[in-house]
């Protein structure tokens, strides 16, 4: 059950519910935001945003942050994503429920359409996903350029991508453009 003063919904992946602290008055307005939001975001992401995106999810107590190993990915070399939430308030911030292991995401902009890029190994338990006031979360992943399209891996055709890390709906990352290419006919081995 919601405490008072806090908002709750659905997350994103309709595996749970997301609570952030606020007003019922505040929750009304949300929820007449929420077509708007929906499409500052898609906007967000394919032409970038850098930290401005986390005022749009209102979630300024979040911070969130994208890194990767290097700019270039390929098949036969893959990167290292590494993704940072800490909270900067003196309140917990929860954004969904779901694995204890795998609280943060990333995407990749592909078009119009999002792919998830965090393909891992998760655990399976059923917890909040969420920080304590000042705590900080780092996850981090190898990704060689596959995307989950509709429940089935599939490899990015070559080109330039913008990728982002999620906390949830509450907060979107840094942007980073991404080169995937094929691989290499040197990389190769000839039998």
């Amino acid at each position: 059950s919601a405490r008072k003063g806090y908002s709750m919904w659905q997350d994103r992946r309709g595996t749970g519910i997301v609570a952030r602290y606020g007003t019922p008055a505040m929750t009304k307005q949300l929820a007449r935001n929420v077509p708007r939001t929906i499409a500052a975001v898609v906007f967000a992401l394919l032409v970038g945003c850098g930290t401005a995106c986390v005022a749009i999810f209102g979630a300024e107590d979040l911070e969130l942050t994208l890194d990767v190993s290097s700019t270039t990915v390929r098949p036969d070399a893959p990167i290292t994503v590494t993704v940072t939430a800490t909270n900067t308030s003196d309140e917990a911030i929860v954004w969904g429920q779901g694995s204890s292991s795998c609280q943060l995401d990333a995407v990749v902009a592909v078009g119009t359409d999002l792919f998830r890029i965090d393909i891992r190994v998760c655990t399976e338990d059923l917890a909040p996903q969420g920080l304590d006031p000042g705590e900080e979360r780092v996850e981090e992943w190898s990704w060689n350029g596959e995307i989950l399209v509709q429940g089935t891996l599939d490899t990015l055709p070559p080109g330039d991508y913008r990728i982002g890390a999620t906390a949830g709906t509450l907060a979107r990352s840094n942007l980073k453009t991404i080169a995937f290419e094929p691989i290499s006919a040197a990389s190769v081995q000839q039998p």
